[in-house]
Parts: structure tokens; C-alpha cells; sequence
């Protein structure tokens, strides 16, 4: 335990983690707190910002706490991922003005259909979607004007957790890039964005590339966390980015596929592009973009299978049991199709009113049946996403490292291995995205003397094992895929009539 440490930060959607790493990359303390979010209307998403510092402080005291009783040196610098696109409007005492809307949240659907253009594509780098906090702003302005009114500072959870912890309004353009308000080409607040949102320049924080530090840990922030007054806090990066270079994903023969409540792949890139195929984020290396396509109902497409078609808790056992009962069925689930579209339809197609559904459900399929389809559905439309990334950039991917939840199944693995029809490696850290935030805090720094970040990714990340795909389905899930792709199409406009049935 008496080794150089820096701590990674992890505030995702339902809870924080701070883990203290090594130089190697190994984990030497942990401590965690939960979240809980709130729906006052179907498909909203909000949470109490304040709790995301609450939750904070929690986890950090725990883990200051163990690194005390093990005698550890003290952490030498830290830095923050976190659930991405989720913004809070503050006043000017920093106090919340109404709570803050999450990422997931997808009131915006009028503003999206009205607003989204190749415009605001080709300036933010992301296709017209649920996720980006610009419909959502422009919602509050149109909804909701005195929130706006009454704001002095919109901060995304980077932000926010910064400002409390070092007193500084000052985020990473890796953290607030998701929010579509920046101009990627220039990585620096877009005008004629913020202009859309209701916004000026005055009610944004600074902007710092990933990898610099921001400021230090406050004498308040050190009582209220256990952290060393002067710590050193480097600014981060999205969870997505951040889990990639967990992976040690940045070549751009490599992609990251993350396997949490939503599914992301992504890939790095030396050059700004758009595509319907991935949304362009800034990369956790300054100054480089991740090409990403993202699924937002993951693993939550399993959980609410779980939960509300087969009645299983929420718990190992639950899980357990839903996988066993997929074992039960077979390669291609006797003829049924999952689209995993619980939430929206993201890339490629970037429908706000599309939805899942089992195509070709007969009375023949038990829920083995549609518990098998689910893990082929998500399977399926990350071969869909791969193959538009392939496409748009004339380049095979070779490698693949999975991260995430969903990466400790083994059925999940073989799915994904034969329908992709690749080798997937798994990161032997669980949680790669607050690992990938201690290697922007180590490379911040030069902990151990390592002056690049990928030298850094180098040394830190580590994989443990991989699937191999299996001979003997390779043709039947070409085949499965040539059907899958037409779906979505063939119920495009059923989605956008049913819609105003919700």
C-alpha cells in the first residue's frame, strides 16, 4: 500500500466510485455511495445535483479512510468521469435552480424534430439525438424560461463536482463536449450553440483539455471529502472516453465496447469527421476526437427484462437465473428478433420515437425464447454499429476490449463473439472509467515519470482472457444479421404514430 496513488472519480447515473490506483494500474482502495434518480413524467430523467456531491464526499471519505488504516501515502492527484450530457442549472450562489436533468432523459423529442440540423451536426459533432443537453436547454427555454432566467451557471457533472471540490468554474472539453455546445473543430464554446440553447458565454465554465490540472483540492472540499488540502485536480473525461482509455483503446484499429446500462463503441481518431454512424467526441488525448456509436438501452434492456417480463430480483441470483433461462434456447432463438431500442434508437438512426420490440414472437417461444433474443438484439446492432464505423472510415477494426458490467458474463461474451464474428478481450479492471480517469491523473502529474498518456494507458490497463468466435454459427448469424438490418426500417414509421399514444 506504501506506493504513489492517484485517485479516479466515477459519478455514472446510479452511483460514485472513487478507487485509488497505483502506478501499475492496480487497485488499492475503494469506496462507493449510491444514486437513485426520479421520472415525474414517462421518459424524463432528473436527479439532485447536490447529491452527486453527497455521494461524492461519501465515497471519498471511505476511501481516504481505508488508505489511512493502511498506512498508504496519501494520493497524488485526482480527476473525474461521470455520467455524460447530464447538466444542472445553478444561480448565482451555486445553489440548484430546479434539479438537474440526466443524459437519459427525452422530453426534447419536439425540439429535436424542430432544431436538429446538419448545422449543428457539422459544428458539434453529434447527429440530432435524446442524449445531447442542447434540446433539452432548448426545452427549458421554451418550457420553462424563468429556470434560464434565473441560472447564472449551467454545469454538466464535471463541472459541478470541480467547482465544489477546488472552488473553480472549469471543466475539461472531454467532459463538456457531449453537451453538443461546443465547436469541435476549435474545441471551445460554439456561439451560435449557446445562442440556440438561451445561453451566453458568462453562464459556461472555462474550458481545459483533458489531462491539465484545473486547481486543488479546498480546505472545505478537504474537510468534507478526507482528500489533502492542495491535491492536484486534473481535469477528466466522459465515462465513455474515459472506460476507452481504460482499454487502452487508442489506436484506430481498436475499439472500446462498453457494456453498461447504455452500450457504447468507439474508436480514436487524429481528425474531426461527422457521421450518421457515430457521434465525435473529444478524446480523453488532447486535441484527439472519439468516434463513437452508442445503444442507450444496454444492459438496461436486460434488467428490465428481468425485472418486469420474468419477475426476477434485481440481484446475482436474478441475473443468474434470466442467463440460465436463455441457456435454454438456441443460436438465433427459434426465429425471434429483439430490437433493443427501449429509450430511442441512436446510431445509426438517431429516431427519438422509436422503440424495442420481439419481432417474430410465436406461441412457440417461452421466455428463454426472449431472453435469448435480448443478448442476440444487443449483439446484432453492435454488429450494425461496427460495420457503419467500418464503413465510414474504409478501415477494419482488429481489436476489440470489453468493459463494463456486462463483460463479466460469459454467455454475453459468446454472443457478442460469435455475432460479431471477432475476438474480444475483456479489461481485467472492472471499473476501466474511473481507471481511466487516474491515468489523466497520473499523466497530469508524471506519476512515476511517464510523459504520455498512452505510455501511461500502456502501463496501467490490463486484459484478462478472451472469447473466441464460434465456427459453427458464423453463417447462421450472417445470415440473422441480413435480417435484422431491414427491421428497423420495415417499422420506422409505426414507431413515429405510436408515439403520440404515449
Amino acid at each position: 500500500m506504501n506506493r504513489p496513488s492517484v485517485v479516479g472519480v466515477d459519478c455514472s447515473t446510479t452511483a460514485v466510485k472513487a478507487i485509488a490506483f497505483d502506478a501499475d494500474g492496480a487497485s488499492l482502495a475503494e469506496g462507493r455511495a449510491p444514486l437513485t434518480r426520479s421520472a415525474p413524467h414517462p421518459g424524463w430523467g432528473e436527479q439532485a445535483a447536490s447529491s452527486w456531491w453527497e455521494a461524492t464526499c461519501a465515497a471519498l471519505r471511505s476511501l481516504t479512510r481505508q488508505l489511512e488504516e493502511a498506512g498508504a501515502e496519501a494520493p497524488q492527484a485526482l480527476a473525474i468521469t461521470h455520467q455524460r450530457e447530464s447538466f444542472v442549472c445553478l444561480d448565482a450562489a451555486g445553489d440548484e435552480v430546479g434539479p438537474a436533468i440526466l443524459w437519459l432523459d427525452t422530453r426534447a423529442g419536439d425540439q429535436i424534430a424542430r432544431f436538429g440540423s446538419p448545422e449543428i451536426h457539422a459544428i458539434s459533432g453529434k447527429p440530432p439525438s435524446t442524449t445531447p443537453s442542447l434540446y433539452k436547454l432548448i426545452w427549458l427555454r421554451e418550457h420553462e424560461p424563468e429556470r434560464l432566467a434565473a441560472t447564472a451557471m449551467v454545469a454538466e457533472t464535471h463541472a459541478y463536482l470541480v467547482h465544489r471540490l477546488t472552488g473553480r468554474w472549469a471543466t475539461s472539453t472531454a467532459s463538456a463536449d457531449p453537451t453538443s455546445l461546443l465547436d469541435m473543430s476549435t474545441f471551445t464554446w460554439s456561439e451560435r450553440l449557446l445562442e440556440l440553447a438561451g445561453l451566453t458565454a458568462r453562464q459556461v465554465p472555462e474550458l481545459v483539455a483533458p489531462g491539465a490540472v484545473i486547481a486543488t483540492v479546498s480546505a472545505a472540499a478537504s474537510a468534507a471529502t478526507g482528500l489533502p488540502v492542495g491535491l492536484p485536480v486534473v481535469a477528466g473525461a466522459g465515462d465513455g472516453q474515459c472506460a476507452g482509455l481504460g482499454a487502452a483503446a487508442v489506436e484506430p484499429d481498436h475499439v472500446y465496447l462498453s457494456l453498461g446500462t447504455s452500450l457504447t463503441i468507439g474508436v480514436q481518431s487524429a481528425e474531426f469527421g461527422i457521421s450518421e454512424s457515430y457521434r465525435t467526441l473529444a478524446s480523453p488525448v488532447a486535441g484527439a476526437y472519439t468516434l463513437e456509436a452508442l445503444m442507450s438501452s444496454g444492459m438496461l434492456s436486460l434488467g428490465w427484462l428481468r425485472e418486469r417480463v420474468a419477475g426476477l430480483p434485481d440481484s446475482a441470483e436474478g441475473v443468474a437465473a434470466l442467463t440460465a433461462l436463455a441457456e435454454t434456447s438456441i443460436p438465433g432463438s427459434r426465429g425471434l428478433l429483439f430490437l433493443p431500442y427501449l429509450t430511442s434508437a441512436e446510431t445509426p438512426y438517431w429516431d427519438a420515437d422509436a422503440r424495442a420490440a420481439f419481432v417474430g414472437l410465436g406461441d412457440h417461444h417461452d421466455l428463454g425464447d426472449m431472453a435469448h433474443a435480448v443478448f442476440e438484439g444487443l449483439a446484432l446492432e453492435s454488429r450494425l454499429l461496427l460495420a457503419a464505423i467500418e464503413a465510414d472510415r474504409g478501415t477494419r477494426i482488429t481489436r476489440v476490449t470489453a468493459m463494463g458490467g456486462g463483460s463479466r458474463s460469459p454467455m454475453m461474451l459468446r454472443t457478442f463473439a460469435d455475432v460479431l464474428d471477432r475476438e474480444i478481450s475483456v479489461a481485467a479492471e472492472p471499473e476501466t472509467a474511473a481507471l481511466g480517469a487516474a491515468m489523466l491523473a497520473a499523466f497530469g502529474v508524471g506519476l512515476d515519470g511517464r510523459r504520455t498518456l498512452p505510455e501511461v494507458a500502456a502501463r496501467m490497463s490490463r486484459t484478462e482472457g478472451a472469447m473466441t468466435p464460434g465456427e459453427s454459427t458464423r453463417d447462421l448469424y450472417t445470415d440473422l444479421f441480413d435480417v435484422y438490418r431491414t427491421v428497423y426500417p420495415s417499422l420506422r414509421s409505426a414507431f413515429r404514430g405510436l408515439a403520440r399514444f404515449r
